[in-house]
């Protein structure tokens, strides 16, 4: 796609946050939808590779670093059920919707645990999950299963929007939905979400100046 940052092609895992190198990609001016996109605070089980539960709370108060979208007024602010979503949320609004569309992907019986001793313990499914969007040996979601629910929060969001002009969205959620909401609206194969890498509180923002044009990125520089 011309004019679009090509992605680093790394081994990360889909589901782990490191910060990313990019370059900013030209927005064109009074857009219709702005869709901003920032992972939530970090957590205990991120800094200690262990598979998400999804009751884990920000390990730090880093409210201060989301001053920037705080100060947005007339923004409607949505939140993953994820518990470090919803009080990474609660530092930018007073006020916001949790719609279950933009949760964590679910890790089926790894949920809690360690990500190095499930790679040991099963290096042929773990393997397999990296490799296939469709597999999911863990007996949760697949990526391609997070991707169809994602495409259908994206829809909602939308929708809502109606004839809304310069509407702005806020939707507070974890690294492996943004890979997945960037893979579907900039058309990329959905195995590119394994050499994706946003770090926590980064922002990824979509923008299209009509629902018959091409989404635009913007993605996140690496934070010093």
């Amino acid at each position: 796609m011309p004019g679009l940052h090509r992605l680093p092609r790394t081994a990360s895992l889909p589901f782990y946050d490191y910060p990313l190198q990019s370059k900013t990609i030209p927005i064109r001016p009074a857009a219709l939808l702005e869709l901003i996109l920032p992972c939530h605070a970090a957590t205990r089980a991120l800094k200690t590779a262990h598979f998400p539960t999804g009751d884990e709370r920000p390990e730090h108060d880093a409210r201060a670093q989301l001053a920037s979208l705080r100060a947005r007024r007339n923004t409607r602010v949505i939140a993953s059920p994820a518990r470090v979503a919803r009080e990474t949320a609660a530092w930018i609004a007073d006020a916001f919707e949790i719609v279950p569309a933009f949760d964590d992907i679910d890790y089926g019986r790894w949920r809690g645990h360690s990500i190095r001793a499930t790679g040991e313990r099963e290096p042929e499914h773990v393997g397999a999950w990296l490799a296939d969007p469709r597999a999911r040996p863990h007996g949760g979601e697949s990526v391609a299963m997070l991707a169809a629910r994602v495409a259908e929060g994206l829809g909602f969001i939308e929708r809502a929007n109606g004839s809304n002009a310069h509407e702005r969205c806020i939707v507070v959620t974890h690294a492996i939905v943004v890979k997945v909401a960037l893979a579907h609206v900039l058309g990329m194969p959905l195995a590119s979400v394994y050499g994706m890498n946003f770090a926590p509180l980064s922002s990824t923002v979509l923008k299209r100046a009509s629902p018959a044009d091409a989404w635009i990125a913007e993605l996140p520089h690496e934070r010093a």
